[in-house]
C-alpha cells in the first residue's frame, strides 16, 4: 500500500470516528430529553362536575385534584364554566364535609364563569396538598349538566424546585 493510500484511509477513520461521536452525542441528548420530560411536564387538571343541590356544592377528588407521590405542581390554568349566577371558590387543601367546603387556602375565587392564569411557581402545590372546590347560588348555564373545573399545571420531580424557579 502506498504513503498516500494509507493516508486516505487514516482521513475516513478519523471521519469515521467523529461521526461515531456525534451519533452518541445525538442519542445521550434524545435520552437526556426523555428523562426530563418524565421529571418535569404539563399535566391537564380535570375533575367531574361539581355535584349541585339546590344550586351548591363541593367536590374534594384528591387522586385527580393533587399531584402525586413526589411530585409537585405549579398550577398555571385554572377554568371555571357552565354557569351564569353564583360563586364558585377553589382552595388548597381543606376538606368537604356534609357537601360544604371548610378551611383551606383561597387561590381562585371565581364570580362569575372564567380562567385564573398563574405565573411559575406562582401557585405550588406539594404532594399533599390537593384543590377544593366549592359553589354556591349556581344557576347552570343553557347546555350544561354541571360546573366544570379544566385547567393545566407543570408537574415536576420535587428535588427539580430549586431548579424549576431558577
Amino acid at each position: 500500500m502506498t504513503a498516500e493510500g494509507g493516508a486516505e484511509l487514516d482521513v475516513f477513520a478519523k471521519i469515521g470516528i467523529q461521526l461515531g461521536k456525534v451519533a452518541d452525542m445525538m442519542t445521550q441528548r434524545e435520552t437526556r430529553r426523555a428523562k426530563l420530560f418524565e421529571q418535569l411536564h404539563q399535566v391537564p387538571i380535570t375533575g367531574p362536575d361539581i355535584p349541585l343541590s339546590a344550586g351548591a356544592g363541593a367536590l374534594q377528588m384528591a387522586d385527580t385534584l393533587s399531584p402525586k407521590a413526589g411530585y409537585m405542581w405549579s398550577l398555571r390554568r385554572l377554568s371555571c364554566v357552565g354557569y351564569t349566577a353564583g360563586t364558585v371558590n377553589v382552595y388548597k387543601n381543606g376538606a368537604v364535609v356534609g357537601g360544604t367546603a371548610i378551611g383551606g387556602e383561597l387561590v381562585a375565587p371565581f364570580p362569575t364563569a372564567g380562567v385564573f392564569t398563574f405565573g411559575r411557581g406562582e401557585m405550588l402545590m406539594d404532594q399533599n396538598d390537593q384543590l377544593i372546590i366549592s359553589a354556591s347560588g349556581i344557576t347552570l348555564a343553557s347546555g350544561y349538566a354541571g360546573i366544570q373545573i379544566g385547567g393545566a399545571a407543570d408537574n415536576f420531580e420535587r428535588w427539580l424546585l430549586p431548579e424549576y424557579l431558577g
